[in-house]
């Protein structure tokens, strides 16, 4: 049976979550942003020139949530829509330079956030679950890539079966 408090999915998204929550309650007021938004942000701070599809995938966002962010973006100033050169319906996002101002306060707070969190566990914890995250990050993207239907048909808690 499953214990919620124990599944590691959960766990994990708890503390993302009460992150998150902190870090929401300063941009909102402070700059007019959504969750969507300060994410949309984010991905396009550190890709340049990232179209919507590419946030959507990034940001793990729908199409809708991301064009209300961008449209966001754009309306309070923060970042500028670029028609592609050769398809008018390709649009790629950039910051503007209050854009970029808005980011870095924004950043240097989720830095801190960051710290504090990962100050209670040694630089080789550390280590290791950067390394651990990275082995969950890529096992659950085949757990996504075969969906429902594969993780009821897919090894059991043992892992897969091996030949002898």
């Amino acid at each position: 049976m499953l214990h919620l408090e124990s599944w590691l999915p959960y766990r994990l998204f708890r503390i993302s979550v009460r992150i998150a929550d902190v870090l929401n309650a300063f941009y909102a007021p402070r700059f007019g942003l959504s969750r969507s938004a300060w994410r949309t942000m984010s991905i396009v701070a550190n890709r340049p020139g990232a179209s919507a599809k590419e946030i959507c995938q990034a940001a793990g966002l729908d199409q809708f949530a991301v064009s209300r962010a961008i449209r966001q973006l754009v309306e309070l100033g923060f970042a500028r829509r670029l028609s592609g050169r050769t398809d008018r319906r390709y649009a790629s996002i950039e910051l503007s330079k209050r854009g970029w101002e808005v980011f870095s306060e924004i950043s240097d707070l989720a830095g801190r956030l960051d710290r504090e969190l990962t100050e209670v566990v040694s630089s080789d914890e550390l280590a290791r679950l950067d390394s651990i995250l990275n082995r969950l990050d890529n096992a659950s993207a085949g757990v996504l890539a075969r969906g429902w239907q594969g993780a009821r048909e897919g090894p059991g808690p043992e892992g897969p079966e091996t030949e002898e």
